[in-house]
């Protein structure tokens, strides 16, 4: 019996992990792979965007992992994707202009130091841009494992922006 109560538990929390991946909303999606960079970018409709879109990111990617597969810090300084601890992904200072807010990707586990992470508003869409992104994985591998879940990221985050940010 407690076997089954545990795998009950497993499911639920399984099934409320991955619900947000497959939430795609008005978003659309273009991949590049440049020998050994990937450009990967995600557009999606949000009325009003905020001004804080890279904090909002974190944020809820968090959510994506379930809180427990991996953990996210974000800061004006430096910010870090972890999983038990062990940085897989870092990023350097934010930098803000007028309609975009840029990351540096920095080495870490699953990244060589180069590329960015940006959060474009053009109106009333937002766009989620990794470009330049150098994996340490080979291309063949990180094509079917890492890219997949950078595209489902940024698609999960923008449907999200668009069902919570009213339409005036």
């Amino acid at each position: 019996m407690p076997w089954l109560i545990a795998g009950g538990i497993l499911l639920l929390w399984g099934l409320w992990t991955l619900a947000p991946w497959f939430r795609r909303g008005d978003t659309t999606q273009h991949t590049e792979l440049h020998g050994d960079a990937v450009v990967s970018i995600q557009e999606g409709p949000c009325a009003a965007p905020p001004p804080d879109l890279a904090r909002l990111y974190f944020r809820r990617l968090a959510r994506l992992g379930g809180y427990i597969l991996w953990q996210t810090s974000f800061s004006e300084q430096a910010s870090a994707v972890r999983f038990l601890f062990i940085p897989l992904v870092r990023f350097g200072a934010l930098r803000r202009e007028e309609d975009r807010e840029t990351l540096t990707v920095a080495r870490a586990m699953f990244s060589r130091h180069g590329g960015t992470l940006s959060f474009v508003r053009k109106g009333d869409r937002v766009r989620v841009e990794l470009r330049g992104f150098r994996p340490r994985l080979a291309m063949l591998f990180y094509r079917w494992t890492q890219l997949p879940v950078h595209a489902a990221a940024g698609r999960s985050f923008l449907a999200w922006l668009a069902r919570t940010r009213p339409t005036p």
